[in-house]
C-alpha cells in the first residue's frame, strides 16, 4: 500500500439502449492533493469517449483519443485545463459513443497526496522580456537539464513573461514575478502575474515603499534583492519583506554577498527571524558556478513553494560537491523551530572545505574527512545554522534552526 496515493475503481456495465449518453462517475478529492490520475477500460468492441468536470464545468475531453490522464496545477495531459486540486464534485465524464453490445466500463482514479519533499530551484532570473539572453523555452530546457523543479520569473519592470508562461504546460513550477528595478535598489515582486498596475514612479524611498505595499496588496511575496551590491544596493529601509537574497550569482562576484550574510548573521543573533533565499541572477551563459534555492515544500503547487520559502524552509547550495543529508533537531529542519537542542547534522563535502556551525554564542569548524555525522548539543543557543566553504566561497548556507 502505497501511503501517498490513493486508487479506487468503479465499474459501470451499459447496454445499446444507454447509447449517445454521457454517464459521469462522480468523485471528492478532499484536501491535501497535488495531482489526480485518470484511467479507464473498456470490455469488448464498444467506443467510449473521455472527460473531466470539475463542479459543474468541463475542464478537459479527450474523446476515444488516449485512455488516461493526468491534471495538476502545473501540468495536465493534452487536452485538459491545468487546475490546483480543489475540493467538490469531479466527474469522469463517459461519452457512450458506440455501445454495440453489453460492455463494462472500470474507471481507475488515483489520487496523489502533497508530502513533503525537497525541491530546487532559482528565485531570480531574466529572459528575452528585459535583458536576458534566453527565451522563455530555452530558460525551461536549461532548468529540466540542472534538475531543478521550479523557476521565478523576475524580469526588469515587465510583466510580459507571465503572460507567457501562464500558457506553458510544464511539469516544472513556473512561477510569475518582477524585479522592481530602480537606482534606488532592486525588488522582486513574486508569485502574481501582475503585482503592481505600473513599475512607475520608484525614484524615492517613498515610491519604492508604495510599490512593494501595492505589490503586497495583490498577493506577492517580496524579496530584497543584493542588498549591499556595489553597483546596485538597496538605499531603502530593509523591513517588509518575505525573504533576503544574500547569495545573487556567484558567491564572489561584485554583489557583496559575503556583506548580506554578515549583516543576516547579526540580525538573527540579535533575535531576529530573517528567511534568505539564493538566485542566480541569470541573464545569460557564462559558464559561472551559482547557487540555488532548496526548499521543503508540501507540493511543487506554487503557492506552497512560496509558503516554504518566506518561512525560511530551505538552504542555500551551489553546484559542487556538497550535499545535505540531515540538518535538524528531531523534526525539525531549516526555517522551524525545535523545542528541544539535540542538532544531527550529516552532509558529505570536499574534504578541503570547512564545516562551521553557526548559533547566536559560537561560530564552531566541525572536523571531518568528507563527511559529517554529528549530534551536537546546541542547548545554550537561540538558532543554529550550517555554512560549507571552499576557501572564502560559500559551497552551502541553510536558514536556520530556531529553539523555541
Amino acid at each position: 500500500m502505497n501511503a501517498l496515493q490513493e486508487t479506487f475503481h468503479r465499474t459501470l456495465t451499459f447496454t445499446p439502449r444507454d447509447e449517445k449518453q454521457i454517464a459521469r462517475v462522480d468523485f471528492t478529492p478532499g484536501a491535501g492533493i497535488e495531482k489526480i490520475g485518470v484511467e479507464y477500460q473498456v470490455s469488448g468492441e464498444s467506443v467510449v469517449d473521455l472527460g473531466l468536470e470539475i463542479n459543474g464545468q468541463v475542464k478537459g475531453w479527450s474523446g476515444g483519443a488516449r485512455r488516461q490522464f493526468i491534471i495538476s496545477e502545473n501540468f495536465a495531459t493534452e487536452g485538459y485545463t491545468r487546475t490546483a486540486i480543489v475540493d467538490g464534485t469531479w466527474s469522469v465524464l463517459l461519452g457512450l459513443y458506440k455501445i454495440r453490445a453489453a460492455c463494462e466500463v472500470t474507471v481507475t482514479v488515483t489520487l496523489f497526496k502533497k508530502h513533503y519533499r525537497w525541491l530546487k530551484g532559482d528565485t531570480h532570473l531574466h529572459s528575452v522580456h528585459s535583458d536576458g539572453k534566453l527565451t522563455i523555452a530555452e530558460l525551461i530546457s536549461r532548468a529540466q537539464a540542472q534538475g531543478l523543479d521550479f523557476l521565478c520569473f523576475t524580469d526588469h519592470n515587465t510583466t510580459s513573461q507571465n503572460r507567457e508562461i501562464a500558457g506553458i504546460n510544464s511539469p516544472l513550477c513556473l512561477i510569475p514575478g518582477m524585479e522592481l528595478t530602480s537606482e534606488r535598489g532592486h525588488v522582486n515582486f513574486t508569485g502574481t502575474a501582475q503585482p503592481v498596475a505600473s513599475f512607475l514612479p520608484h525614484f524615492t524611498a517613498a515610491d519604492i515603499a508604495a510599490r512593494m505595499n501595492e505589490a503586497r496588496q495583490n498577493g506577492a511575496r517580496i524579496g530584497i534583492n543584493h542588498p549591499f551590491c556595489r553597483h546596485c544596493p538597496w538605499q531603502n529601509p530593509l523591513s517588509d519583506y518575505d525573504w533576503l537574497e544574500i547569495w545573487n550569482g556567484p558567491w564572489d562576484a561584485s554583489t557583496n554577498n559575503e556583506q548580506a550574510f554578515a549583516w543576516w548573521y547579526q540580525q538573527l543573533c540579535a533575535g531576529k527571524r530573517i528567511s534568505v533565499v539564493a538566485g542566480s541572477d541569470f541573464h545569460k551563459e557564462k559558464g559561472l558556478i551559482c547557487a540555488y534555492t532548496w526548499t521543503r515544500a508540501q507540493s511543487t503547487e506554487r503557492e506552497d513553494i512560496l509558503n516554504a520559502l518566506a518561512q525560511g524552509r530551505c538552504y542555500l547550495k551551489s553546484d559542487g560537491p556538497t550535499d545535505l543529508h540531515q540538518f535538524c533537531i528531531g523534526e525539525a529542519g531549516p526555517g522551524e523551530t525545535a523545542s528541544g537542542s539535540l542538532l544531527h547534522v550529516s552532509l558529505s563535502t570536499h574534504p578541503d572545505n570547512h564545516v562551521l556551525l553557526y548559533t547566536d554564542r559560537h561560530v564552531i569548524t566541525l572536523p571531518h574527512n568528507g563527511h559529517v555525522d554529528q549530534h551536537i548539543d546546541i542547548n545554550d543557543a537561540a538558532f543554529a545554522l550550517l555554512r560549507v566553504n571552499h576557501g572564502p566561497v560559500a559551497q552551502l548556507i541553510t536558514n536556520p534552526v530556531y529553539r523555541g
